[in-house]
């Protein structure tokens, strides 16, 4: 089974080969997941695992977040005339 790219939200099958990981290994790995705070499944929408969740769930255990985002150098403003 292959989820389209656009698909918000996923099963256990769908996200096992985007993290690299069989179906059956990611299976065994979701007690230990679940209990890191991975995403649960929504009832609502089918017993599915939000995606752009598990992402931000990867960002951080990979130690990124939101202050990693580059953010531009501060522009430089003259003061005054320099004496040297």
């Amino acid at each position: 089974m292959t989820a389209r790219k656009d698909c918000l939200f996923l099963t256990d099958a769908e996200i096992a080969p985007r993290v690299g990981m069989s179906a059956a290994d990611f299976e065994d790995s979701i007690p230990t997941l679940e209990r890191s705070s991975f995403p649960l499944k929504d009832p609502l929408f089918n017993n599915r695992r939000y995606g752009p969740a598990i992402v931000a769930f990867l960002d951080r255990r990979a130690g990124l977040n939101s202050s990693f985002v580059r953010k531009p150098f501060p522009t430089l403003q003259k003061k005054g005339h320099e004496v040297w």
